[in-house]
Formats: C-alpha cells, sequence, structure tokens
C-alpha cells in the first residue's frame, strides 16, 4: 500500500499576505496555495518544519490524515478569547488537548487507528469542519464532548470516571457536528446515549441582545465601532464573549454526572436494540421475498432447468442460487420432502455434469 499524507490550512478571519504566501511556498514545492488556504500532499517523503507551529504562524485551522490510521484536527484561537478552565475537563492526554502558543491556544484533536484507514481524500473535509472553531469561541462545546467521547473505550480510562460537563444541543446536530463524528468514527450509540442528558441549546433573544449592547459604556461601543471601520480580527468573537458576560445565564448541569461505565452500557442497550431491529427488518424482507417465490414456484423449477440447459459457469451458479431459495420456500411451506425429491431428479438427471454437482455441494444442496 502506498503512503499518503494530507496536510490542508485554513485562514479564517484574514487572508494571507503576499509575504506569507512566499514564506509557506518555501516550505514546500507541492504546496498547493490560495490567499487563504494551504494543502501540501504527500505519497512519499514528509512536511517539512512542524504543522502546528506554522498553524500559529499563518492559520486558523488544520487537518491532517495519513493512511496508516492518524487522523487530527487543529484549530487556532486569540489567547483572550479561550477559557482554559471550562475547557480543561473534555482533555485528553495525547488526543484532546489545548496548548498555549505565543498570542494564541492551539486547540488539538488526534486519534490514531493501529490497522490505518487505507486510502483517504482529504479535499473539502476541512472546510466541512471549519464552524466547530466558531461554536467554541462561543462556548458552544459539543465539538469537545465528542472528541472526549471518543477517548472513552473500556481499559482506556477508570470506567468510574465521570463524564465531562454535558453541553447541551447534543440531539440536535449540526453538518459539522454530523461531520466530526464520522471523521472521528465515533460510535453513533454512544453519541446517542450521551444527549439523553443533554438539553435545548439557549440563545439570547435579539431583546435581550440590546439591552446588553445598551449596558455597554459609550467609551467601549465606540472601541468596538473603531475597530470594525478598520477591520479588526476575531471582532465578533469578541463582542459576542462581551455580550455573552451581560446576557447569557449560567448553563444549568445535570444534577448527576454519569460514569464512563454507564455511557458505555446505555451504548451497548441502543446498540443491541438497533441489532435486533435491523434482524426483524431482514427478516421481514427475506420472509417477503420467499412468499413473492412461493406464488411462482413452478415457473421458478422451469428456470432452474433452463438456466442448466445453457451449460456455462453463470448459468450454473443462478440456478444454484435459485435452487438455495426454493429451498427456502419449502422451509416456509414445510414442504422439504418434495423440494429434496425433485432436487434428486436434478442429480439424477444432470450427473455427468461434474461443475454443477460440485456447485450444488458447495451450496449444501446435497442428495
Amino acid at each position: 500500500m502506498s503512503e499518503y499524507q494530507y496536510y490542508e490550512f485554513q485562514t479564517i478571519d484574514r487572508p494571507l499576505t503576499e509575504r506569507e504566501r512566499t514564506e509557506i511556498s518555501e516550505i514546500s514545492s507541492r504546496v498547493a496555495l490560495t490567499p487563504s488556504q494551504a494543502v501540501f500532499t504527500y505519497q512519499f517523503g514528509d512536511f517539512r518544519g512542524d504543522p502546528e507551529k506554522v498553524l500559529a504562524r499563518y492559520f486558523d485551522a488544520m487537518i491532517y490524515l495519513a493512511n496508516w490510521g492518524t487522523k487530527q484536527l487543529m484549530f487556532r484561537f486569540p489567547r483572550t478569547l479561550i477559557d482554559l478552565k471550562q475547557v480543561e475537563p473534555y482533555c485528553v492526554e495525547d488526543s484532546v488537548e489545548f496548548r498555549l502558543s505565543g498570542h494564541y491556544v492551539i486547540l488539538d484533536i488526534r486519534f490514531d487507528k493501529e490497522e490505518g484507514i487505507g486510502w483517504v481524500e482529504g479535499e473539502g473535509l476541512l472546510s466541512s469542519l471549519i464552524e466547530l472553531r466558531d461554536d467554541i469561541l462561543r462556548q458552544d462545546y459539543r465539538a469537545l464532548y465528542l472528541a472526549r467521547l471518543k477517548a472513552i473505550s473500556p481499559g482506556d480510562m477508570d470506567e468510574e470516571t465521570e463524564e465531562p460537563p454535558v453541553p447541551p444541543g447534543l440531539r440536535t446536530l449540526s453538518s459539522a457536528l454530523r461531520a466530526f463524528i464520522d471523521l472521528f468514527e465515533i460510535d453513533p450509540h454512544l453519541v446517542s446515549a450521551a444527549a439523553q442528558s443533554s438539553g435545548e441549546e439557549e440563545s439570547a433573544s435579539e431583546e435581550a441582545l440590546r439591552q446588553a449592547i445598551g449596558r455597554l459604556s459609550p467609551e467601549e461601543r465606540d472601541e468596538y465601532l473603531l475597530r470594525l471601520a478598520r477591520g479588526g480580527p476575531y471582532l465578533s468573537a469578541e463582542f459576542n464573549a462581551r455580550l455573552r458576560e451581560i446576557v447569557v445565564k449560567p448553563r444549568r448541569e445535570p444534577k448527576t454526572r454519569r460514569t464512563v461505565s454507564q455511557l458505555l452500557a446505555d451504548a451497548a442497550q441502543k446498540g443491541e436494540r438497533e441489532r435486533r431491529k435491523r434482524e426483524r427488518e431482514a427478516e421481514a424482507k427475506r420472509v417477503k421475498a420467499i412468499e413473492a417465490l412461493a406464488r411462482r414456484e413452478e415457473q421458478a423449477w422451469q428456470e432452474v432447468d433452463t438456466l442448466i440447459q445453457k451449460s456455462n459457469a453463470k448459468g450454473y451458479q443462478e440456478a444454484v442460487q435459485l435452487l438455495s431459495n426454493l429451498r427456502e420456500v419449502a422451509a416456509h411451506r414445510h414442504t422439504e420432502a418434495i423440494f429434496q425429491k425433485r432436487l434428486n431428479q436434478i442429480y439424477q438427471q444432470y450427473r455427468s455434469r461434474h461443475t454443477l454437482m460440485d456447485r450444488l455441494r458447495r451450496a449444501g444442496l446435497t442428495q
């Protein structure tokens, strides 16, 4: 299997300057570069330099995929807009980490599959996840909670460990959150179990926002307007964070936190219920097909003979499959003896066709 690595970086709040684009081009001749994006793809060789440092210096988001099993998503945030105490409960060493880098905080979400992930296409993935950065800036920590869920599995941690704070809105996931779940292959039953303790998202009304803006001092409002006129970065995130300090009430947490073992047990129960539902649906579909075949049973036996008469591999294969289906009809109608008698006649009539005889025996259609 060929090696494959994919790095994609994106800016969100501003375009790259001409100087920055020149510096990025010097990292590798393989870069596909635009004013807001840099993509590096490797089938041999590796990225020169430190991807995290490149992110911290130039970009706001990065995704990295390698076909030996690594998937990594990173975001850069202004240091003043991330409350590290609030996000600390979602962190897991080597999987979900926040690190300081100058004036920024870097979120690093990384998981590795020992068996690898084969050939992967990274194009378009980062764009489908980019809004998660804004979510986190708005203190919507659903992505962090889901990443913490990914780290939950038997043996990885003390199963009596409590889950982190459950954010609201887990029952109604955005397309970005669904893409996040797909990317990191988070157990959907675990997500469903976790969502049972998640409340509804609360957003401030327009009237509440107007009142909050009215409580800002004239000097503070003027400062925001001046920064808006100058195209200041992160203005929306900072302004909304300031308004939340005024209007948003503390989020209500569940009275009791579940343990990891409780979450895993709930997920297992949901998985078992879904498995049984699929089995019932599959059985109902099978019975419907059997009953449809039973209504034209004589015609089907004639088709078996026609297929055998073709004397080729495809005809034998289709005949054997049809006979297997007729055997199910016989079991459903309790006419196994009649089926066996007609099958024995086929053995007698075509006993010199060794290929057919071999296919019948391998399908369990014996005399």
